[in-house]
């Protein structure tokens, strides 16, 4: 994760419209003289790290890695060039009880029984299928995670895709006992390189009641 000039110099700066002259006091405080500004994702207050958002002539200026993450996107930082890629990918994640196969070929076409809500107890097989395309940029590897209501990762699935292109559909299966109540999260993540944290690029969640 960069930090101090490093994750300045990848501030992202959001225009804000019909600000006019902007006072340097703020009920957040101030950040190197600079007012500080609350920042919320869904109504959840967002968490940028060492580097809060602040205003300047005008514009807020945010951590764009930091919010990128938590607007799960992917970015790349070449320090030779002083650039920043970004990159979304369009992900869709489908959680059913068994895969929907083409009869004829045996191809993969999608899942039977989609679901979002168990019973607490239950052990519940099911198959993850992520379908994604618009990736504009080679990563080394995916992931999903099965997360409990308290944070646990409760399943695991990683590997390789160094050769997946920027569209390809990927299914695993799974078997989890939902031994809490409230919302588990299927996460994908990916990364860029070897070297990198991985990145959440989706989410869906099941209701354990």
């Amino acid at each position: 994760m960069m930090k101090g000039r490093k994750l300045l110099a990848m501030a992202l700066v959001c225009t804000v419209l019909g600000t006019g002259t902007v006072a340097a006091a703020s009920p957040w405080g101030e950040y190197h003289g600079f007012a500080k500004v609350n920042v919320k994702v869904n109504n959840n207050e967002a968490s940028l790290g060492n580097v809060p958002g602040f205003m300047i002539d005008g514009s807020v200026v945010l951590p764009l890695r930091k919010l990128a993450e938590l607007l799960q996107a992917l970015v790349k930082w070449d320090s030779a060039t002083n650039t920043v890629d970004i990159y979304k990918p369009n992900v869709h994640l489908f959680v059913g009880e068994k895969l929907l196969k083409d009869g004829k070929n045996a191809e993969i076409n999608g899942i039977q029984n989609s679901f979002g809500l168990v019973q607490k107890g239950k052990t519940q097989y099911f198959v993850v299928f992520a379908q994604v395309d618009s990736l504009e940029t080679s990563i080394s590897s995916l992931k999903i995670d099965i997360v409990s209501p308290s944070g646990e990762v409760v399943d695991s699935h990683e590997t390789d895709l160094e050769n997946a292109g920027n569209s390809f559909w990927y299914p695993w299966p799974f078997e989890v006992k939902f031994t809490e109540y409230g919302s588990y999260h299927v996460q994908l993540s990916m990364k860029i390189a070897e070297g990198d944290d991985y990145t959440v690029v989706a989410q869906k969640e099941i209701k354990s009641q």
